[in-house]
């Protein structure tokens, strides 16, 4: 993935993935506090992010774990009420993210989900919060750009069993291949074929 607005993306899908869940008012990313009169809701954001690198591979690339925080927020009469809301929504939550086949395609790896919850009584009512945070790991380069239209092809041969034992030559076509002279096998540094192809 090289898109810069990637993790975007990634939130404007999970977001209509999270419509689907039934019975809560969606917010993003929206006031993170909301008045009782709006519950239940549920809120989601973008978390930390962390890139880990593939190694010196020759190009920039890397495992990007991105976390989206989702806040459950319930009102209800008694303690136990409230956490058995919080419970059904975390429920749906859950089956509606893993079983999504448009996440599934966007997704390399489900890192994580983390979730704490916490029930408090204000007044007559006790209202219930539940804390989650999904790791999401995506594959993301930078080059080359996958996204480019494919227009040409440059093709050089510097064969290995066509060498010269003896010679060296300037600007070989792949430097870091050339066996130094004297040598037994190429290649040697020469091109003894080229061809370039134009896609129109």
């Amino acid at each position: 993935m090289s898109d810069p607005t990637a993790r975007a993306s990634y939130r404007a899908a999970l977001l209509g993935v999270l419509a689907t869940v039934p019975g809560v008012n969606l917010y993003s990313p929206g006031d993170w506090n909301l008045a009782a009169s709006k519950l239940p809701a549920l809120k989601l954001r973008h978390g930390p992010e962390e890139k880990r690198s593939k190694g010196p591979n020759g190009q920039t690339a890397f495992d990007t774990l991105s976390a989206f925080e989702m806040r459950v927020e319930v009102v209800a009469k008694s303690g136990p009420l409230a956490l058995l809301a919080l419970e059904e929504i975390q429920a749906d939550l859950e089956a509606a993210i893993f079983k999504s086949v448009v996440l599934r395609n966007l997704t390399q790896d489900f890192a994580f989900m983390r979730t704490q919850t916490d029930v408090s009584s204000e007044g007559e009512a006790h209202v219930g919060v539940m804390a989650i945070s999904l790791g999401v790991q995506m594959f993301e380069t930078f080059y080359p750009d996958v996204t480019a239209a494919l227009t040409e092809i440059d093709l050089t041969a510097d064969l290995i069993n066509v060498y010269d034992p003896t010679g060296t030559y300037d600007n070989p076509p792949f430097p870091d291949a050339v066996t130094p002279a004297p040598r037994t096998e190429g290649p040697d540094g020469r091109a003894e074929g080229f061809v370039k192809a134009t896609f129109t």
